[in-house]
């Protein structure tokens, strides 16, 4: 085969995918396109037999006083926003108030604008970056938190079982669930620069490859693609170097690492349902430190299977639970907390601040 074939085929390929890709995103804004048409009519059916009446709100817990925190720049936005309306007029509910994101603020001045205003229900539609400016408000607070997962990620979303794909059925759970205290982990970052900041995770937050794989990964290719686009950059990814890394737990010595990425986990559930720490439980007021070294292809195999299989654990990873640990990089890394990248990193010192954030989740089954 001559070096020209093999160009023609790769571009053909890549033409091929492209094709697919693109089809895919168009049809993705057409589904979307068709509820919004729809939303109000379908909200009616579902919720008006069943929560005409304030006292039904007053008897499942709904608070009084809604707020909604958006990102405008997500199409499902405009799904939103009738949605939560309605449903506030059809329990009998006080008008809900709604606060846009910024792209210079993704939910800090928002969710601390609806707080101030006296909100005790905050619903935030965004992606985990707005749900982690909410938790940080919120946290420590009686304001109850309602998650409509609009990102690409939708981490703590997949971590709670909320229906992420869906809504319409998150918007009814934000009014029709029950509250759930969780944990959420702060962290005291020190940057490459030496600058300071206090930061907080609900999910995954690490330095080395798993960073890597955010900072790589083009947003057009997410937006088309969705979480999909995460594998295009992680395999680029899997050749590079190990770093070293000083872990520091509470009440125990400090102790070297070279790992390709060291982790703080409050609960584990990543994209595509990779269970990443199974150990990591989101309400039991620890955090869980997950250091990978995975050296050839065959650990990385090793370690991606074992995210598979429920309570699997891979050889090349090194996990332990613990309520504040220190980790000090011999050298900057690239660091992300829930997906979204952040500067490179020399220290970090996590800790849990447990069940401080409540969330409303889906209501067991009846009769269980």
């Amino acid at each position: 085969m001559t070096p020209l074939t093999i160009v023609l085929l790769v571009v053909a390929v890549c033409a091929v995918i492209g094709t697919i890709v693109a089809l895919v995103a168009w049809r993705k804004a057409l589904d979307r396109a068709k509820r919004a048409e729809t939303v109000n009519r379908d909200l009616s059916g579902q919720l008006s037999h069943a929560y005409e009446l304030p006292q039904v709100a007053s008897t499942l817990g709904v608070p009084n006083r809604v707020a909604l925190v958006y990102n405008p720049s997500k199409a499902a936005s405009d799904q939103v926003l009738p949605l939560v309306v309605q449903a506030c007029g059809l329990f009998g509910l006080q008008e809900p108030k709604f606060y846009e994101t910024t792209l210079e603020d993704s939910g800090l001045s928002a969710v601390q604008q609806a707080v101030d205003a006296g909100a005790q229900l905050v619903l935030i539609a965004g992606g985990d970056g707005t749900v982690r400016a909410a938790a940080k408000v919120l946290v420590n607070t009686d304001v109850q938190m309602a998650i409509i997962p609009t990102g690409t990620g939708n981490l703590l979303a997949r971590n709670l079982d909320l229906p992420f794909n869906d809504v319409q059925e998150c918007v009814y759970i934000a009014f029709n669930g029950q509250v759930r205290p969780i944990d959420v982990v702060s962290l005291d970052m020190v940057y490459e620069d030496g600058t300071q900041d206090n930061l907080v995770s609900t999910v995954i937050a690490g330095a080395g490859f798993d960073a890597e794989i955010m900072h790589s990964t083009s947003d057009r290719l997410k937006a088309a693609a969705g979480w999909l686009a995460y594998t295009e950059a992680g395999v680029r990814k899997l050749r590079g170097k190990r770093h070293t890394v000083t872990v520091v737990p509470q009440d125990h010595e400090a102790k070297r690492y070279r790992v390709r990425s060291a982790m703080i986990a409050n609960c584990g559930i990543l994209t595509g349902g990779i269970n990443m720490v199974p150990e990591a439980v989101i309400d039991d007021g620890l955090l869980d430190v997950a250091l990978l070294d995975p050296r050839n292809l065959v650990d990385w195999i090793q370690v991606a299977a074992a995210t598979l299989v429920p309570k699997q654990k891979a050889a090349r990873v090194t996990t332990f639970p613990t309520r504040r640990c220190k980790l000090i990089f011999d050298e900057p890394l690239v660091a992300q907390i829930d997906g979204d990248p952040i500067p490179k990193t020399r220290q970090i010192v996590a800790e849990t601040i447990p069940r401080s954030l409540q969330v409303r989740v889906p209501a067991p089954p009846t009769g269980n």
